[in-house]
């Protein structure tokens, strides 16, 4: 197949990806972002080791939850993977829980064994959102998407994207949080 048939064939199906993307009943479609302010929509999932991740009982618990969506095709999501977890370890004494969100479809054994490869160790939950529920039930587009929960359920940051810095930002947000200052 020549570069130009090739070319108008992944044309044609990116077309029709996206007519049936637009086509597809409202309640298949991502929600909109969540906003500061907004309330966390409530789920439940398996993380990788098979225990039920439940954003009730840690909010009852009065956790604030750091979610982190990434994917290990995602190089700003592995830039950014380590300051979370520092993060998560500095602030976890004053009730800071980490949340990885992995949006790839290998199946636990494959993200496991890409955790394990890493140079530094995820000490929090991660689970796999292989059909997407999680991401598009908290409006999530693009990777890596940071998301900041209060105690009391309220969304305090929604961030796309990293770059070199981002984490001290983070870090200011979460103090700020945990202190129960409502920026």
């Amino acid at each position: 197949m020549s570069v130009r048939m090739h070319a108008r064939s992944l044309a044609a199906f990116f077309a029709g990806a996206l007519l049936l993307a637009l086509a597809a009943p409202p309640a298949a479609r991502a929600v909109s972002p969540l906003k500061e302010g907004d309330p966390v929509p409530h789920f439940t999932a398996p993380d990788m080791g098979g225990a039920t991740v439940d954003t009730k009982a840690l909010l009852g618990q009065k956790k604030t939850i750091l979610i982190d969506f990434w994917s290990i095709y995602c190089s700003s999501c592995i830039q950014e993977m380590p300051h979370v977890v520092k993060l998560h370890e500095k602030y976890q004494a004053q009730g800071l829980q980490g949340l990885g969100i992995d949006l790839d479809a290998y199946g636990v054994a494959r993200v496991k064994k890409f955790i394990d490869g890493l140079d530094f160790k995820i000490p929090y939950p991660n689970i796999i959102d292989a059909k997407m529920e999680l991401k598009n039930k908290l409006g999530v587009s693009m990777l890596p998407t940071t998301i900041l929960v209060d105690s009391s359920g309220v969304v305090r940051l929604f961030h796309v994207g990293y770059k070199p810095g981002f984490e001290k930002e983070l870090e200011e947000k979460i103090k700020s949080v945990l202190a129960g200052v409502k920026k």
